[in-house]
């Protein structure tokens, strides 16, 4: 048994509140109940249909408090008929002050408010004429009706007929700067359209409060029992909890029975205000909203959450939404409503007419039969394809099929190309189907912990300025691989790894300027993402790193992970989510282990008994199942003892030791990431030969894409000692060499013609036209040793250039 966030059996009986205020400016204005109340009911007012709703909606807010009296409760009726009394109020305030009343219901600049404000269309052109919310909207057309649950003729259609239509579309909410579907109320006069809403997220929130709070009345303490499941809860729902309003001590928890006991560190200390503050709104309010930083049970990851508390007695109840899971959710939302709008035509709106990159996320649309992409919101060439990474995701087509045909929307996880990484990454997607089609969106695991990461580091200075730098030096918010930073155009304000470096920007090439990372920011939703080599202290060979840095009170919150280290924990979180998915008969084994051996070039998972270390799984060498992975207890660069306390401490750890590279049959380092759950170890790892190529091919595309003269000419500057691992960049079509930083004569001919005269050229072309990258072997002598040598290398397309950077056998241990 669990709440249903739809359920709402509390009904609200209006309240009117006494005495008489004047409009006020800044979002805040407001008439009397008595004269609202007779203004509806006189002849001149408004429609039946609309009175009903807005009878009992002269009150304070749902969660606001009268004098002696229980703070009311939420339900679906109330937040209709609030939203309806703000229509109805900015209605008779224009019927008083005419065209003034525009100018009165808008703020002089944007404002944060959680509750439904009014808005005002020309009827005619759709422009803003007013919004109590957002200043700039004025004179914009939105394309909020444009992309509705319906298409505007429609809306207009029905508000000519009836006078009100309720009506559901996208729109940003001021209180989180996000989009989210919102329902409204509009009502068509005198030429205009009179509106307000509510963002159908935060309804569903206080639903769950709710449920709560009825479910305490009707079997006391016994609630909370049934609210705390015996067992961590992956499912993509809402889930309720309650704190001890005196000792903030958690007493209930709908996801994660071990919190229980434990006081909320998260709000206390990343929150975005104080306890005290927090405290303060609950007595005068009710209820409240506060965000902060915690980790989100079904992805195992810190995420940025928005929760609804509500004082009830001696308890606090609250719920909230994952902002992340939010957004994904918005974008399939989006992309439903403009199906309803349009029909088929949606699917060319939703489709770019170009490619784009540095699209964090983005929507798409299949096939439900055939799994063939019908739209996508970032990479058009994509359309017509079957969505193969869906295919294989932690469920079967068929059980995705079959899940959204009996709950409407699903999560699922599968590994799939990052367009801005050129490497395959963990993608969690919400899906949606609707007339056989399947709607989604998702987002990469690797991009979603730097966001929380510069998340937590905002809300904690945000919490606390003058200390807020201090605590971020101080390593405490740093995570297993990834840590925040602070800066601005000329100092290095906190550094959670390196404090020393906290003053002056050290001389270094950064990978963006400032000027560029602001112009970005500021032209976007406050942040930038940056691409640039660095030497990993882990693996002392180049990598590349991913870093997003978001602008707040004049400075760069930033953090980075490696690509490498981002894919291959990447790897292990997918192996995760298919074993959470089919437990069942332990399915999952045969899901990860193939029945025969495979030879791949991509990072695979294994899993092993956290005490024996025995192999449960492997998602390449099927016999090793059963054994022990000698490698990691013999050949690990640091002492497995250590690598066995650190599991023991935290649940995680990363290991570098030799073992078999199954695609070039050769012995190598491997850096691998070890995770427990439920008693298994789960893993995955890459071969450092392997990335090193990987990464000088793609950084040379990265300084292309900046400046191609500048970057072959720094490319085409020979070494006194010749290196194996060097760089070379071919015209494919002519065999030309573009840049290369070798000297030819000791190779007696170019890669690119070795290359091609093991493999057929058209054979590599493709490969290339449908994978982010390919890997070769040929024989070709090795400027370091002068000797004729196996060489793999790593090629990628870009540009109508091939770029290939890789290594020779000598380099493997043999």
């Amino acid at each position: 048994m669990f709440l249903n966030p739809l359920h709402h059996a509390w009904v609200m009986l209006g309240r009117s509140r006494s005495g008489s205020d004047p409009p006020r400016r800044a979002g805040g204005f407001h008439l009397s109940a008595a004269l609202l109340m007779a203004a509806v009911l006189a002849v001149c007012a408004v429609p039946y249909g609309f009175a009903s709703h807005a009878v009992s909606a002269g009150e304070e807010d749902a969660m606001s408090s009268m004098d002696g009296m229980a703070p009311p409760r939420f339900d679906t009726d109330d937040i209709d008929s609030r939203t309806t009394a703000a229509v109805v109020e900015a209605l008779l305030l224009y019927r008083s002050e005419g065209a003034d009343a525009f100018e009165m219901i808008s703020p002089e600049e944007n404002i944060r408010t959680a509750k439904p404000y009014p808005f005002v269309l020309n009827a005619t052109t759709l422009e803003t004429v007013a919004n109590g919310a957002y200043a700039e909207f004025s004179g914009v057309v939105e394309d909020t009706l444009t992309s509705a649950d319906r298409p505007v003729d429609s809306i207009l259609a029905d508000l000519a007929r009836g006078g009100g239509a309720w009506v559901e579309y996208m729109a940003s909410n001021p209180d989180t700067g996000t989009v989210q579907p919102k329902r409204s109320w509009l009502y068509l006069n005198d030429g205009y359209i009179f509106g307000s809403g509510h963002y159908l997220p935060e309804s569903r929130v206080k639903h769950v409060v709710e449920d709560a709070v009825q479910l305490h009345e009707s079997r006391g303490l016994e609630a909370f029992e049934i609210i705390t499941f015996g067992d961590i809860r992956y499912s993509g729902e809402l889930y309720p909890i309650v704190f001890d309003a005196d000792s903030l001590e958690t007493v209930a928890h709908g996801a994660i029975p071990d919190r229980l006991g434990h006081v909320p560190y998260a709000i206390l200390n990343t929150g975005d205000r104080s306890i005290e503050s927090i405290r303060e709104d609950l007595a005068r309010d009710g209820g409240t909203w506060v965000e902060y930083v915690f980790t989100n049970p079904d992805t195992n990851t810190k995420q940025l959450k928005r929760t609804w508390l509500y004082q009830y007695g001696d308890y606090i109840y609250g719920s909230g939404y994952y902002i992340q899971d939010q957004r994904a959710q918005s974008q399939v939302d989006t992309a439903l409503l403009l199906y309803a709008s349009q029909g088929e035509d949606a699917f060319g709106m939703i489709t770019p007419g170009a490619a784009l990159e540095l699209a964090a996320m983005h929507p798409f649309v299949l096939d439900s039969a055939t799994f063939e992409m019908v739209a996508h919101g970032s990479q058009p060439g994509r359309v017509g394809q079957v969505f193969d990474d869906l295919m294989a995701a932690d469920k079967s087509p068929e059980r995705i099929v079959a899940e959204l045909r009996e709950e409407g929307g699903i999560w699922v996880a599968y590994m799939s190309e990052s367009v801005d990484t050129n490497t395959r990454q963990l993608t969690r997607a919400y899906l949606s189907m609707q007339d056989g089609y399947i709607f989604g969106s998702g987002y990469s695991f690797p991009d979603s912990r730097i966001q929380s990461m510069v998340d937590e580091a905002i809300y904690t200075y945000r919490s606390d300025p003058s200390a807020g730098f201090e605590v971020i030096s101080s390593g405490a918010l740093n995570r297993v691989d990834i840590y925040p930073a602070v800066r601005n155009a000329t100092h290095i304000l906190a550094h959670g790894t390196l404090p020393h470096i906290v003053g002056p920007l050290p001389p270094v090439q950064l990978a963006r300027s400032y000027d560029d990372l602001q112009a970005a920011a500021n032209s976007g939703d406050g942040t930038a993402w940056s691409q640039f080599s660095f030497v990993s202290p882990y693996t002392k060979t180049d990598q590349i790193k991913r870093g997003l840095l978001s602008l707040y009170d004049g400075h760069f919150f930033a953090s980075t992970y490696s690509v490498q280290d981002g894919d291959t924990r990447s790897t292990v979180d997918y192996a995760m989510f298919i074993y959470e998915s089919n437990k069942e008969d332990d399915a999952w084994k045969d899901i990860i282990t193939p029945a025969e051996p495979v030879i791949t070039d991509e990072i695979y998972p294994f899993v092993m008994n956290a005490t024996t270390w025995e192999t449960e799984a492997h998602g390449v060498f099927p016999d090793r199942v059963g054994l022990t992975p000698k490698s990691i207890q013999t050949t690990s660069l640091r002492p497995f003892e250590a690598v066995q306390a650190d599991l023991d401490d935290n649940g995680r750890t990363w290991v570098t030791y030799i073992f078999l590279n199954p695609d070039t049959g050769t012995h190598q380092y491997k850096r691998t990431y070890l995770e427990v759950r439920d008693g298994l170890i789960f893993a995955a790892g890459y071969y450092i030969l392997d990335s090193q190529a990987q990464t000088i091919a793609f950084n040379q595309i990265l300084e292309y894409k900046k400046d191609r003269d500048a970057a072959f000419a720094r490319i085409n500057v020979i070494p006194e000692d010749p290196i194996s691992t060097y760089f070379f960049a071919v015209d494919p079509e002519t065999g030309t060499v573009q840049a290369q930083n070798v000297n030819s004569t000791l190779i007696g001919m170019s890669d690119w013609d070795a290359i091609t005269s093991a493999l057929p050229v058209s054979d590599v072309l493709e490969e290339l036209e449908a994978e982010p990258g390919a890997w070769v072997s040929y024989q070709l002598n090795n400027p370091a040793t002068g000797e004729l040598e196996g060489k793999r290398t790593w090629l990628i397309m870009h540009d109508g250039l091939v770029f290939g950077s890789g290594y020779y056998s000598s380099d493997s241990f043999n």
